[in-house]
């Protein structure tokens, strides 16, 4: 009997969710990408079950917390994926390990966000009244159908996707001026309505390699929406850094 023990798998995903939400959004990601990849999907400070940890204030010094927190893991070969509010802040953490001089990620995959320096219309959510956030996040079918009924959870959620927002909006888009060294490849829905594809595809400027732009049929959570080919497109993008 081979009692050798498994191999890890040759690359790790790490994965930062979108603005309010949590790191269940990345439950049965393992399952779709297999064992080549290995999936860990990152808590953000602030967002655990018990709600104590600090709450970052913007993009740099969430970065900087990360950078930290994640440590040796990213001296690894890794992706970062970053959905909406988690490309800015993956982009956030790669900006600054390429400051630093640390290890890069093989490439860094950004999906249902605007670049940067055209967020603007996103940021400017943080306006709306609790209400129309409300109806705004409802609109964007982000919120799971059990749970739309239920007003102190949406309440709760509303909170937390302002202060996400905030956040985002915070830092200025100063990363231009140092191209990262890894490509970034990006996802976009067919039909998102606060994501054009020309402000997606503006990632490209924030590289100093050619990355890949792929369009997915579905609104904002596309990944949702269209699972089987959005995974099949992730995959795609994933095959030539996991190998066979």
């Amino acid at each position: 009997m081979n009692t050798s023990p498994v191999a890890d798998p040759p690359l790790t995903l790490f994965g930062f969710h979108p603005a309010g939400g949590s790191a269940a959004a990345f439950t049965g990601w393992q399952r779709a990408l297999g064992p080549r990849i290995r999936v860990t999907a990152v808590r953000l400070p602030g967002r655990g079950t018990d709600g104590r940890s600090t709450r970052y204030g913007d993009l740099d010094s969430l970065a900087r917390a990360l950078d930290e927190e994640l440590g040796d893991r990213l001296e690894t070969p890794h992706v970062l994926y970053g959905h909406s509010m988690g490309a800015l802040v993956a982009h956030s953490l790669a900006a600054l390990r390429a400051t630093r001089g640390r290890r890069a990620p093989r490439r860094l995959v950004v999906a249902g966000s605007p670049a940067p320096h055209r967020a603007a219309a996103l940021i400017r959510a943080a306006r709306l009244t609790d209400a129309q956030m409300m109806r705004w996040m409802l609109g964007l079918d982000g919120v799971p159908a059990g749970l739309r009924d239920d007003t102190g959870w949406l309440a709760h959620r509303v909170t937390a996707l302002r202060e996400d927002i905030l956040m985002c909006g915070a830092s200025p888009a100063t990363a231009r001026q140092v191209p990262l060294p890894c490509p970034v490849d990006v996802l976009v829905g067919s039909t998102d309505p606060i994501v054009r594809p020309q402000d997606a595809a503006a990632w490209k400027e924030y590289s100093a390699r050619e990355g890949s732009f792929r369009v997915v049929p579905g609104g904002h959570f596309f990944p949702r929406e269209s699972r089987a080919e959005f995974f099949a497109r992730l995959g795609e993008v994933l095959a030539a850094e996991a190998g066979p």
